[in-house]
């Protein structure tokens, strides 16, 4: 074995290993090369399946895009929070199976934000109607399979839902006002009879988008509808305050907010009810199976929130003041409404 050689100030020097004599710098730890093993064999895995749908037949497509959708929500269940985020930005978005998937104009319309954020309301028509037809064999068939998916069927039951609760306001109150936060397109005025029939007093649309609001306008030009553009922000800050409504609701905002957020800007809307007046708010619950394919190829990552986290919603509003909450889910257990009526 080779001596240490002591320095002129008695130190000893640095040797070189003895051949064959393996040195370890910074080894990797068990998490990173764990987590490397997992990334080979999912590239493995999207290698085999986008070779399978590109040259299938439509049968084939939709195996592979159910394959697709199975294997990302159970590695995104299998994999820590981190490493799930690596995966999607490190493999799926420079993977062949991102353009591939990107003919379907739903998925490419979430990814690319032409709007400047997630989840804007031209994408949300995407599920309300069928494009399908406009598309051209791979994208028409993913496109069919993203329609038909439950969290697809979930956002089209929800303008249903709130079309009813607009003409039950209306039953209730012949001058009922209504406020809808974050509102999009209001797709689901054009379900409501209320509103077709002017039996109410008032339908504020409210939301960030003037070009979602400009939709609004042109399809409602003469009726009760007045479109507001305005931010969460000045809504919390009191710079745009409404009052006396009988039904507030938001469908597609909380998805996006923090619980602290989404705490107060709950106690804010409850204080624009009046007596008898509703509040109903909607959160897509934990882990709908759509989550994986989502976030890994449309770049849309939501907050999900299960029944307590929606209880909790209420922990800055007077209970004092609550006559009745109420809390249930859709037919495909994928969205949580909370609905509270003010005493």
């Amino acid at each position: 074995m080779r001596q240490n050689i002591l320095s002129v100030h008695g130190a000893a020097l640095p040797v070189a290993p003895e051949p064959n004599h393996l040195v370890l710098v910074n080894p990797p730890s068990l998490e990173e090369v764990t987590s490397e093993q997992a990334f080979v064999e999912a590239r493995e895995w999207l290698d085999a399946l986008h070779a399978r749908m590109v040259q299938g037949p439509d049968e084939t497509l939709h195996h592979g895009m159910a394959s697709l959708h199975w294997g990302l929500i159970e590695r995104r269940r299998q994999w820590s929070p981190e490493v799930w985020k690596r995966f999607c930005q490190e493999l799926a978005r420079k993977h062949p199976m991102r353009p591939f998937l990107h003919q379907c104009p739903f998925t490419r319309h979430a990814f690319e934000r032409p709007r400047g954020y997630a989840g804007d309301a031209a994408l949300i028509d995407y599920l309300y109607m069928d494009h399908a037809a406009d598309e051209l064999h791979a994208g028409r068939e993913i496109y069919r399979y993203m329609h038909g998916q439950p969290s697809a069927v979930s956002v089209r039951e929800r303008r249903e839902l709130l079309a009813r609760m607009m003409d039950e306001t209306a039953e209730r109150r012949p001058d009922g006002r209504i406020l809808s936060v974050a509102c999009g397109h209001l797709r689901e005025a054009e379900q409501s009879r209320a509103v077709a029939e002017r039996r109410l007093q008032e339908l504020i649309a409210f939301d960030q988008d003037p070009v979602s609001l400009a939709e609004i306008s042109r399809l409602h030009p003469d009726g009760i509808v007045r479109p507001v553009c305005g931010s969460v922000r000045a809504l919390l800050g009191g710079k745009v305050t409404f009052s006396e409504l009988d039904f507030v609701y938001s469908a597609g905002l909380y998805d996006y907010l923090s619980d602290s957020v989404a705490s107060r800007l709950t106690s804010v809307f409850f204080h624009m009810l009046r007596p008898g007046g509703r509040l109903l708010v909607a959160n897509f619950a934990v882990h709908p199976p759509e989550t994986g394919y989502m976030e890994a190829f449309m770049d849309w990552w939501l907050t999900y929130r299960d029944e307590d986290g929606m209880r909790s919603l209420l922990s800055e509003t007077p209970l004092e003041q609550v006559d009745n909450v109420r809390l249930f889910r859709d037919s495909q257990d994928n969205v949580i409404y909370l609905e509270v009526t003010r005493r």
